[in-house]
């Protein structure tokens, strides 16, 4: 079964995050059938790093936010068809690096996913233009396929 690497957009539902994406649930649960998903375990530090500013916009929602994150790492452990990368080692850091000197992608959390992508030779599943920008480019390592959304929609479909 071919792996596939998700970005972090994919997984913010696991911990209650609402995302904006076509037939959400029904793609998901066929990419989890289709192919060996991954995350990078930075995807769960950027997951609460958008709970944490959400709760700064609406202090009354800690609470449900914070337990939300805390079932959504429980969910996330014992899911076994999710299974996490490696959260960086030296191969992923040269090619962030990279990144950060030769391209406009200031985000670590975006460059660590890219180059942990790269590194295995995963396919990304990413929404971030910027990302899909630089792929096209011919000049830096890129992950062996980077996909959006919709791909997979119009794939099903």
């Amino acid at each position: 079964m071919d792996e596939l690497l998700l970005d972090t957009t994919y997984i913010l539902p696991i911990f209650g995050l609402n995302i904006e994406l076509r037939d959400f649930e029904k793609t998901f649960l066929r990419l989890l059938k289709s192919y060996s998903v991954m995350y990078n375990p930075i995807s769960l530090v950027e997951a609460k790093w958008v709970i944490l500013k959400l709760i700064r916009n609406n202090q009354s929602s800690t609470a449900p936010l914070l337990r939300a994150y805390r079932l959504g790492l429980n969910a996330l452990q014992e899911e076994h068809r999710l299974r996490s990368t490696t959260i960086t080692n030296d191969g992923i850091e040269v090619i962030a690096d990279e990144l950060l000197m030769k391209t406009e992608i200031r985000d670590y959390f975006d460059r660590l996913i890219f180059a942990t992508a790269t590194h295995y030779n995963y396919p990304l599943l990413t929404e971030d233009e910027q990302l899909h920008k630089i792929a096209r480019s011919g000049s830096i390592p890129k992950p062996k396929k980077i996909i959006a959304w919709e791909d997979l929609t119009e794939q099903g479909n």
